[in-house]
């Protein structure tokens, strides 16, 4: 297939400091950063001078250029000012959440990072809870022999005051510093490692991605075209800026345009409108998890409440067409299905002015997207293969414990994942080459099935599986979560399915759960179902007792 639109008009590359003298000189009062939560914002000319006094306090603790910094436990906004104060001195940003993942993996991961510095809140842990938290992130962290700083949040109540200890600073520029930056802290290449990022790690211990800034670079640039975003643009932000994805498609853009980046720390259905219409937001990101909660429980807003919204994207998870199309006619809201991966960034993305839905769209600019059978060559139309990519903005490689660089960039990048391509171009996700069922030799992919059970108007959410079977090898059984207020009516489903697939591909069983587990990223987690079945079975020996359910 192999499809790059590579535009010809590329802007250079820039640093940090570049970017940033240029916004502040042109737009100095605009709304730069925005927290939604707190209601506060920092303008073009308080950023500015926040990152560099932020880069002289890093300076002071030993960072330059190449420096390995991990960012723990830093809640958006902050972390995007220490991220930006660490590229300003070139340093290498790794950041990490030490209570999602857990003091054990924290440490494996900080043992192979090994990083000179480690950056956390410095706020007092008055909860219990918070305690607890602090202190298991504390633990992590003191098994590594690199120096801790702490810093108190820029969004801090007015009058809040820094600590009196060497350790800590205050995010919050107050006064003009005339200490000069060290020599070259402005100067930085785009082939200079920008970053360590952690996978989401939902199948053992997370990876560590290694990225340059061209990754960064082009992968802003792939995103500003997906969105046909300007710097008159407000977007919404409210998922982890530890996950690529967040990076790539809200910080990364805010910083090349100057546009306005809204952020929150996570998903809040009871303010999702409100921050819409007060913000006047104009794009916003969101996955196929935030979708299914709005559905579940319709927001109850006025009509003009989304009047601002150009469009909302999808991504982190395939998005099932029949929730695109409830979505879009419930709200009105435009939907831009995208696909990327932590390895490669953005692959395909539809457009405002070309969609498709049921699709990921077209490849994306600064990329080169095929799909191959099993032989390696190109799959003709509409015929399911893998998507293999490659090109300059793929991720350096992933970190090894002892130290080493494994590749990605450089040679073709084989995904894993399925999908085919139409006579317009557009790409259609299937499955994980893991997710496969292979049922008697019949290879099933689990979203079709999931497709069509979706299409009935009492299903909210699904999910298939491959679960062992002594006859075909695998058989197949769903998860669904029902409508609210509706019963559960297995055989009404059953016949559903009856009517609209082959006998190879109808589902065994059918369970009717509560929620879906998910990863925080969104992702189906097949494992946690396949561990739900297995109790179920084991629970219930008698097949036909369970058929009868």
């Amino acid at each position: 297939m192999s499809r790059n639109h590579r535009p010809t008009n590329d802007p250079p590359f820039r640093t940090v400091a570049a970017l940033l003298a240029d916004h502040r000189r042109r737009t100095p009062g605009k709304p730069a950063i925005v927290d939604v939560e707190r209601r506060v914002s920092m303008s073009f000319e308080e950023l500015a001078h926040s990152v560099d006094a932020i880069a002289r306090h890093l300076a002071r603790r030993g960072v330059t250029k190449g420096t390995r910094i991990v960012l723990a436990d830093c809640d958006a906004p902050d972390k995007l000012l220490l991220w930006l104060g660490a590229w300003r001195l070139g340093a290498v940003v790794c950041p990490l959440d030490v209570p999602f993942i857990g003091e054990e993996t924290a440490r494996k991961l900080l043992d192979t990072i090994q990083p000179k510095l480690i950056v956390r809140p410095a706020e007092a842990a008055e909860a219990a809870q918070v305690a607890e938290t602090a202190e298991a992130a504390d633990t992590a962290v003191a098994r590594v022999q690199a120096r801790l700083a702490r810093f108190v949040s820029w969004t801090s109540r007015d009058g809040a005051t820094v600590p009196h200890r060497d350790d800590t600073f205050s995010l919050r520029h107050s006064s003009p510093d005339t200490t000069p930056l060290p020599d070259g802290a402005t100067i930085y290449a785009p082939g200079d490692i920008a970053s360590m990022c952690c996978t989401s790690g939902t199948t053992g211990i997370p990876k560590i991605v290694v990225y340059d800034h061209q990754s960064y670079w082009l992968n802003g640039l792939d995103s500003i075209d997906l969105l046909g975003s300007s710097r008159d643009d407000r977007m919404l932000e409210y998922r982890s800026f530890d996950w690529y994805s967040a990076q790539i498609l809200s910080f990364i853009p805010f910083l090349q345009l100057g546009s306005t980046l809204h952020v929150a720390r996570r998903f809040s259905r009871s303010h999702f409108g409100e921050w819409i219409r007060e913000q006047r937001i104009t794009l916003c990101a969101g996955v196929p998890t935030v979708l299914n909660m709005l559905l579940e429980a319709p927001l109850d807003v006025s009509a003009d409440t989304f009047a601002s919204l150009r469009a909302m994207t999808c991504s982190t998870a395939p998005l099932s067409p029949v929730q695109w199309a409830r979505f879009e006619k419930h709200y009105g809201i435009r939907i831009l299905n995208l696909y990327g991966s932590s390895e490669a960034g953005w692959m395909c993305g539809n457009r405002l002015q070309r969609r498709k839905p049921g699709t990921v769209g077209y490849p994306a600019a600064h990329i080169s997207v095929d799909i191959v059978d099993a032989n390696g060559l190109p799959c003709p139309v509409d015929v399911e293969g893998q998507v293999v990519v490659n090109g300059a903005k793929l991720a350096l490689g992933v970190l090894q414990p002892d130290g080493s660089l494994l590749p990605i960039r450089g040679a073709p990048l084989f995904t894993r994942d399925i999908a085919s391509r139409d006579a317009d171009g557009f790409v259609r996700m299937a499955a994980r080459m893991d997710d496969l069922i292979i049922r008697g030799g019949v290879k099933i992919v689990p979203q079709h099935i999931e497709d069509v059970m979706r299409m009935h108007p009492h299903v909210q959410d699904v999910a298939a599986l491959g679960v062992p079977d002594p006859l075909y090898g695998q058989e197949t059984v769903c998860f669904v979560v029902m409508q609210p207020g509706t019963a559960a009516n297995l055989e009404a489903l059953r016949a559903h399915c009856r009517q609209q697939l082959p006998r190879e591909k109808m589902p065994k069983q059918i369970y009717a759960i509560a929620t879906l587990p998910r990863s925080a990223r969104g992702k189906i987690l097949r494992d946690a179902l396949r561990r739900q079945w297995w109790g179920l079975v084991n629970s219930r020996p008698d097949p036909a007792e369970q058929e009868q359910e």
